[in-house]
């Protein structure tokens, strides 16, 4: 008999007697564990490569595009315009590192002529 097959009626009827009569003892059948295997550890085995088996791959070739003589006109222009762009921002990097130098050299003079002015007057 299980759980679910008990009814109230059951339950208080047994509970007013004391033990039910016909109760019998469940067997109860444990379950015994038996220890795995310890595992026997193989060194492992190099496989082989086949090379059969394994594809290269394919070499996609690129598309070109070909242009119009518009369109490789207007990139030559913008082309040489980018390059002069260049040129005259690396002129200006220049010019300021110029004027850098030129200011930290002109106080590195002007404060050792003060310290030998403080020192001498």
């Amino acid at each position: 008999m299980s759980i679910l097959d008990v009814t109230e009626d059951q339950i208080f009827h047994t509970l007013g007697k004391g033990r039910d009569p016909n109760f019998k003892q469940i067997e109860k059948i444990r379950p015994t564990i038996t220890p795995a295997p310890k595992k026997t550890y193989i060194a492992p085995v190099k496989k082989q490569i086949i090379t059969n088996s394994i594809q290269k791959p394919v070499a996609v070739e690129q598309t070109k595009y070909v242009t119009s003589p518009e369109v490789e006109e207007s990139i030559n222009t913008l082309t040489t315009e980018l390059l002069d762009l260049k040129k005259s921002v690396t002129g200006i990097q220049s010019m300021i590192k110029l004027y850098l130098s030129v200011f930290a050299l002109a106080l590195v003079i002007f404060v050792g002529l003060m310290g030998l002015f403080i020192i001498y007057t």
